[in-house]
């Protein structure tokens, strides 16, 4: 049987994740960034682990380490907290999101695995706020993969949107967002562009328990 430039039905089955060279390590270091981003708790951390790296490590390696390297995690995280200033900078982005908030900006955080389902998301969380009475007028966001960005020192991005439509309802919202971080005393870098999202600088710094 001839093959006119097609493929093997061998060559279509998709290859086996190559396995980890350390798979401690790595588990190691996605514990340790869960822990640093602060807004999972210690169930959450080790309940989402087979998900997130299932295929790259033996199931059965993670449920027998985890435990162990998120207590020394844990231990590390709280070593490193005491020393921190009063404030951080994860305490200046929680001010300036309770300051949207307040001013009809629905401000989440950590909020949705990424920023296609995030803006999807959000209009329900407008729509809760909007149902008790209260002012939303434009949004804004992070997702958890922003979260891990920032936690590995690559800074933060944020979504924002309008309730009205239009090019200029969002830009106004996104100077709200701007002069809100500011405020704060965070640096951020945006262009002024609908297609842009807004950077904010951050050292990440954020005290277990604290959303």
């Amino acid at each position: 049987m001839f093959n006119w430039g097609g493929r093997s039905p061998e060559a279509e089955t998709l290859a086996e994740p190559a396995p980890l060279a350390d798979p401690v390590g790595e588990l190691r270091a996605v514990i340790r960034r869960d822990v640093q981003g602060g807004f999972r708790d210690e169930d959450a951390i080790l309940t989402g682990l087979e998900d997130y790296l299932g295929d790259e490590i033996d199931p059965a390696l993670i449920r027998r380490e985890a435990p162990r390297l998120l207590r020394e995690a844990l231990a590390e995280h709280r070593a490193a907290a005491a020393s921190w200033p009063g404030e951080t900078d994860c305490d200046r982005l929680d001010a300036a999101f309770a300051a949207l908030e307040a001013d009809g900006v629905i401000a989440r955080q950590n909020f949705s695995c990424c920023g296609t389902c995030g803006t999807s998301e959000i209009w329900e969380e407008v729509d809760e706020a909007q149902q008790a009475g209260l002012p939303a007028h434009g949004y804004a966001f992070f997702h958890m993969q922003d979260t891990e960005h920032a936690v590995e020192g690559h800074g933060l991005h944020l979504n924002y949107g309008a309730c009205e439509d239009g090019e200029a309802a969002a830009l106004a919202v996104g100077r709200e967002i701007v002069a809100a971080l500011e405020a704060e005393g965070l640096e951020t870098d945006w262009d002024g562009s609908w297609s842009t999202r807004i950077a904010v600088a951050i050292d990440w710094k954020k005290r277990r328990g604290v959303a």
